[in-house]
This record gives structure tokens, sequence and C-alpha cells, in this order.
């Protein structure tokens, strides 16, 4: 099937109504494959003979672009009410004094401004007799205008937007809709919110999809508070209904911005959002099953001390979607709640699988330095561990260091605790320290000390950059599979990075595949993929993984992602 089989409502609105009085029925001619039209009989009352210039739409029928075709049509009736697309829209056309405008409007649409002058130029030098039409001028005009403004807004030269918009209105229409969008994020970007505000409200009352109208609130989303979006929501919602159109996605995308602005800023410190904001979220998490949300939820409670609603959203979150992230969550909260047997049997399917469960486990079934987890409850250091207190962990340790009581295993947890707050050469040292202190331990006990301890030093190592130095060591480490598969899926991992920011996508996306059958793919490196596949302009896929991502936890990354893969397509490049 061809692309001009795809016609939408608008397009097939092209048909026109036989005359009444007529008598008898029209006859149906082809207005593209597959697409018929009533032809109107002599004496219709068509619209007056250059009342609208039609250049750009034969144009667009000419080659099929479906999309700047029906763009064109909203366009010319918004000019003329009563005008009717031609009924020989898709026959072949005259030439105006023997010269052929189709390549230049090829040149256009390809984003070729330069070219496009360069051969209009050498037209004209060739016969002096035409001119060129003065749609053709003007919407070379329009694209080299929009070329600016993009460029500007992809460079994030947020004045040069707006003073390129300024310089040509035409572009802040619902027909230059990327063009409308990009100069109210330019005014956001410069705090000029009110603005902002003005053009993202243009956008909501003039364009008529609802798929238009529900983006636009994404877009708007970053720059306006929750009082404007509201606002904006309201009008996006019921201002200048068109036929056809369900309204109902805006108003479910603007219950979404709620929940994603709600769950986004949990992570926040002292951050507590209103009861009501929180209860709304949790029932939308709830409805949706959404495993990355319960785990925000669960260590938003757990950071606050209340184990027994952590342990709820972290025991959702691991029956939803099992995880190590989950089970790690749901280990810390119950050693909150001084549930060490529990606790014991959440890590259980993921021990000797997951560091970050075996990191969990070790603070409740051997406490460092061989304190706490009794009959009194957890350790001051097992809450730190529990409450993610990096910072107060430390402190402990120190107090037992300087009381001379170091062990290899409070010289490890140092190290966990040192590289999750960033510093990984201090790290690399504290998990030395263990590997040289786990010599006084016995035997088996020796063994898994010095080799969780070699472990942490490699992480260590790699998370300064030492990618390379690491594969090479890790044959002769001695450490064992799953350690070995972890750290080989942190390498592929690396070097995907590195190959994104380098721009080898191919590379990209093929390091990505490789580390799939190590380990589980983190939300980052699935966003990684999404921006990957994006810019090898598979713009559906991309959209489908931005779309999928943002289901299961909506933050400002996902949705940005979202609106820029939608962009894409949008624009149709």
């Amino acid at each position: 099937m061809t692309r001009l089989l795809l016609l939408t409502a608008s397009v097939l609105a092209l048909s026109v109504p036989a005359l009444a009085q007529q008598g008898g029925s029209p006859t149906p001619r082809a207005l593209a494959p597959g697409v018929q039209v009533e032809v109107e009989q002599p004496g219709g009352g068509q619209a007056a003979p250059g009342r609208v210039d039609e250049t750009a739409l034969r144009y667009y029928a000419r080659i099929g672009d479906v999309a700047r075709l029906e763009a064109e049509i909203a366009r010319l009736k918004s000019i003329d009410p009563s005008w009717q697309p031609p009924k020989d829209l898709f026959a072949p056309q005259p030439v105006q004094a023997g010269v052929d405008e189709s390549p230049f409007w090829k040149l256009v649409s390809a984003g070729q401004m330069a070219e496009a002058r360069a051969a209009i130029a050498e037209a004209r030098r060739k016969t002096p007799s035409w001119q060129p039409s003065e749609k053709l001028l003007a919407e070379l005009d329009i694209a080299e205008a929009t070329a600016r403004l993009r460029g500007a807004s992809e460079g994030k030269r947020w004045q040069e937007v707006v003073d390129a918009a300024a310089a040509d209105p035409r572009l802040l229409t619902c027909n230059r809709l990327d063009s409308l969008w990009r100069t109210a994020e330019a005014y956001g970007e410069l705090k000029q919110t009110d603005r902002a505000f003005e053009l993202f409200r243009t956008a909501a009352t003039t364009c008529t999809k609802a798929s238009e109208r529900r983006d636009t609130l994404f877009k708007a989303s970053r720059y306006l508070p929750q009082d404007r979006m509201r606002e904006l929501a309201d009008i996006a919602g019921s201002a200048n209904p068109a036929p056809g159109e369900d309204y109902a996605i805006v108003r479910r995308a603007m219950a979404e911005l709620d929940v994603g602005r709600t769950l986004e800023r949990l992570g926040a410190k002292g951050v507590n959002p209103p009861a009501e904001d929180l209860a709304r979220a949790e029932s939308n998490v709830t409805e949706r099953r959404d495993a990355d949300a319960a785990i925000a939820l669960g260590w938003f409670y757990q950071n606050k001390k209340q184990f027994g609603q952590a342990r709820d959203w972290f025991t959702r979150a691991n029956e939803w979607a099992a995880s190590d992230r989950a089970a790690e969550g749901l280990i810390l909260a119950l050693a909150g709640l001084n549930r060490k047997e529990e606790a014991v049997a959440a890590g259980a399917p993921w021990r000797g699988k997951s560091e970050r469960v075996d990191r969990a486990l070790r603070a409740v079934v051997k406490p460092p330095g061989g304190g706490g987890g009794g009959p009194q409850g957890p350790s001051p250091l097992d809450r730190a561990v529990a409450a993610r207190d990096w910072s107060l962990c430390l402190d402990l340790i120190e107090r037992e260091r300087r009381a001379n009581r170091v062990t290899a295993g409070l010289a490890q947890q140092r190290g966990w605790c040192l590289m999750e707050l960033n510093r990984p050469s201090e790290a690399e040292d504290s998990f030395a320290e263990a590997r040289a202190l786990s010599a006084k331990a016995g035997g088996a006990e020796r063994r898994r000390i010095a080799e969780e301890a070699q472990y942490g030093g490699m992480v260590a190592r790699m998370r300064m950059d030492d990618t390379a130095g690491v594969m090479h060591d890790l044959p002769g480490s001695g450490l064992g599979a799953e350690h070995q598969r972890d750290l080989k899926a942190s390498a592929l991992a690396s070097q995907a990075l590195r190959a994104y920011q380098e721009e080898r996508f191919r590379d990209t996306l093929r390091l990505l595949d490789a580390r799939l059958p190590l380990a589980p793919e983190s939300r980052g490196l699935t966003l990684m993929r999404g921006w990957t596949l994006y810019n090898m302009n598979r713009h559906g896929e991309a959209l489908e993984l931005f779309e999928a991502l943002d289901r299961r936890l909506s933050t400002e990354d996902t949705r940005n992602a979202v609106d820029t893969a939608r962009q894409a397509i949008y624009r149709g490049g």
C-alpha cells in the first residue's frame, strides 16, 4: 500500500458534494490511487480562481507528501473557508514559460535552500521571461527562516531563536508547529515564562489535533508552574474543538504530568509533597502496576525511615516485575524493621547474582565489625546503610577505626560507602585494606572477603575510567563467574557510553546488545539505546522505547525524549 492510501480524515474530506439540482449521480474520479472524490458539475460554486495560491498544494500532491498536503489544505481553508481543493489536483500541470518548478520545490523540501536559490537564478538566466511563483519564493524564505531558528534551538542559542521568530512571524503558526514549540521553549529557557505561556496557548487553541495539544502540554511542563499548566490544560481540552478529535487524551496527559512531577520530586532531600498529590500518585502507580515508580516510592519512605511503607512498596515492585533493585530495597526496609530472617529470604533469589543485593545482605547477615543485629535490633551502621546515609556510614566506621577496631568487613563496607559518594580513588584504597585484613580470617571466610574486596577494587577502577585495565586483569583475577559477568557487563556499558559520546551509534547499539545476555538493561542504558536509535534516524523505534519508559515512570528525561522523537516524526525528519 502506498503512502497515498493512508490519507487521514482531513484529506478524505476533499470530497465535493454533487449539486442536487443537477439530478442524477455524479461520476466519481480518483483523487489518488484508491481514494475517490465526487466531482462537482459545472457551475457548482467553486472559489474564484486566483483567490489562493495553490502552487505548494499541487507540488505536495505531485510528490505524495501527505502530511504537508494536509497542512497546506488546512492553511488555504483558513485563508478562504469557501475554497475547495481543485479536482485536477493530481493531474500533470503545465509549466510557466517552459520552466518546471518541481526541481526547486524538491530542493526546498530537502532543506537545500542555497542550492534552490542557485537553481532559480540559473533558470532565470536561461529563461529571462520566467519569474518564479510568489509561493515558491515565500516557501523558500520560510524554509530559510525555519532552518535558522532550528539551528539556533539545537545549539541552545535561545536569544537567537527568539530573534529569528520575531523576524518572521509566519513561523509562529500551527502549520509551523515545530518552530512554534521551539520558540516557546526558548522563552522558557530565557525565564520569560509569560511569553512562553502565550505561545504554548497559541498552539493549544489553534492546533485542533488532540495529539498536538497533548504534546504541547508535555513540552510546556518543563517551563510552566503548576497553576499555569492547569490553565493551559483547561484551554487545550476545550478551546476550538474539531469534529472527530478526542480531547480526553489532553486531560489524561495532565493527570500523568501531575503524577510524574510528584514522583520526580520524591528523590529531592527534604521534599514532602502534599498529601493529596502523594495519594494521587500512589493510586496511579497501583493502577498501572508500575514497578519503577513503586521503587521510587519505596525509597521515598525508606529515606524518611518509614520502613513499613517502604517494605510495602518494594514488595509490590517485586511482585509486578522482580528485580535486584526491588529486592535491595526490600532487604533494607525489612532490616529497618528488625525482621532479619525475612530480609535474608527476600534476597535469596539474587544472592551471588547481584552486587547490590549482596551488599544489602552483608549489612543484615554479618554486620561489619561484628556488632549489632542481635536482639536489640540492627546496629547504627546497619541503619545508616538501610537509610542510604553514606556520610553517616563513613562517620560510624571512622569511630571504629579511631578505637582500633577496624576489620576487613568494615574496610570493605567503607569502600562501598565511598563508591556511593562517588569517591572511587579512596574506595580503591579501602578495598585494598580489606584484602590485606582478610588474611586474619579463616580459610573460606578469608577467600570470600578477599574476592569481594578485589571485586570492589575493580569496580572502583572502572569508575575511574580504567575499563581497559580491568578487562586486561580480569582473566587472572581469580574472581568467580558472577563477579566476572558483572564486570564485563559494566565494561560493555562503559564502552557503549564512550561510543555514544563519540557519535559511533552503530557501535553503541552493538555494545548494548552484547551486554543484554550478561545483565538486565538499566533504565539509563535503555534511555541511551533510545537516543542511539533516534540518532540513527530510526525515530519510530526510538519513540516506542521512550514511550514505554515514560509509561513506567514519567520524568523530565523521558518526557523530553518522547517529545523530541514525536517532533522528528511530525516534521518528517
